[in-house]
């Protein structure tokens, strides 16, 4: 990842924004997550809180509660709705609306 940011930057991207679906930044990992909030590139890398974290992550390492969306999704599942539907983040919040 850090080798695919600065290549970004040096092909002139004014801002890199990174993301991890599980973020697993643990001792065991040779200090990912600092290398990562040392990458002068890097603005941000967002991760899913799917996994825990047993250590905080630096600054440049911000989390997303995905509970909200797995929840949707199983409401979703058990009312026989369309899961694809809530994939439109723009327009959720009406799709949600009109199901009702």
């Amino acid at each position: 990842m850090i080798r695919s940011i600065n290549q970004l930057k040096a092909s002139g991207a004014s801002t890199v924004y990174a993301w991890a679906t599980h973020g697993v930044f643990n001792a065991q990992n040779d200090g990912a997550s600092e290398k990562l909030q040392n990458t002068e590139g890097l603005e941000f890398c967002l991760i899913s809180n799917s996994v825990h974290s047993p250590t905080p992550l630096p600054p440049k390492m911000r989390k997303l509660n995905v509970a909200p969306l797995l929840a949707e999704a199983i409401a979703r599942s058990l009312y026989n709705k369309s899961i694809t539907g809530m994939l439109n983040l723009d327009t959720m919040g009406e799709k949600i609306k009109e199901e009702k």
